[in-house]
């Protein structure tokens, strides 16, 4: 594990037992408030979760099955399930896994059940450590473990998880023509390449470009990477109906 790539990461995520150097790096990192989300795709990772969780005692066994796990009580109050409480959305049964790891939560005493199977066990287990937070999915996504990967659930999940990260900036989906752009947050861009291909400088310190005066690709530059943003035509350009003699 490289330093500087934890310190910018907003979301981490480990998969199988890491050295006890770098899981003793992780565990800092957690203590200063970054999230790691632990998927126990095998029991390995017992001595690593441990470690991140500051109980060395954590233990993770294989669960025996007769056919298959569902997810049963799901707390839809917990910011990575709240997308899901509407209950068009909220019907996870359809999701069969075919193997988990056991763990017992009194050996993690902060552990919140975020998930529990219908066995009663813990799915998803949430751990305060320090400013920063363990997530531990007893279950992988991988097609032995479950068949997560492949419901239309698992991208809003992923979502909600990168979210609770700070790793999703909320930006408008579109502009139109004549709208005003916000600057892109983070971005140190100096001039933005329109969509005729010429370019225009921006002042220093604005925090608008509002000349979108055509539709297209709008390109700001200058920062440490360039930025697009889509500008369109508003729809009401693409009504074509005839106007009643009344309207007209």
């Amino acid at each position: 594990l490289v330093p500087e790539e934890l310190d910018a990461a907003h979301l981490i995520f480990v998969a199988d037992a890491l050295p006890p150097a770098s899981a003793a790096l992780l565990h800092e990192r957690v203590l200063a408030g970054k999230i790691v989300v632990v998927v126990a795709k095998n029991s390995r990772v017992s001595g690593t979760l441990g470690v991140l969780v500051g109980q060395p005692g954590v233990n993770l066994e294989e669960a025996r099955m007769p056919t298959y796990a569902m997810f049963s009580d799901i707390d839809f109050q917990h910011p990575i399930f709240a997308p899901f409480a509407d209950p068009r959305y909220s019907d996870f049964t359809k999701i069969h896994i075919w193997k988990y790891r056991k763990v017992d939560p009194a050996a993690i005493p902060e552990a919140r059940s975020v998930v529990r199977f219908d066995s009663g066990d813990p799915a998803i287990l949430e751990v305060p450590v320090g400013k920063g937070k363990v997530f531990l999915l007893t279950s992988g996504w991988q097609p032995d473990d479950s068949q997560l990967a492949i419901s239309s659930k698992f991208v809003p999940l992923m979502w909600s998880l990168l979210e609770l990260g700070g790793g999703v900036t909320m930006a408008p989906a579109q502009f139109f023509v004549g709208d005003r752009v916000p600057m892109p947050p983070g971005v140190e861009a100096t001039m933005v390449r329109v969509p005729d291909g010429t370019t225009v400088a921006l002042p220093a310190g604005g925090a608008v470009f509002d000349q979108t005066v055509q539709p297209g690709i709008y390109e700001f530059l200058g920062g440490a990477r360039p930025v697009r943003i889509a500008v369109n035509l508003d729809a009401n350009e693409s009504r074509t109906a005839p106007l009643d003699a009344d309207e007209l």
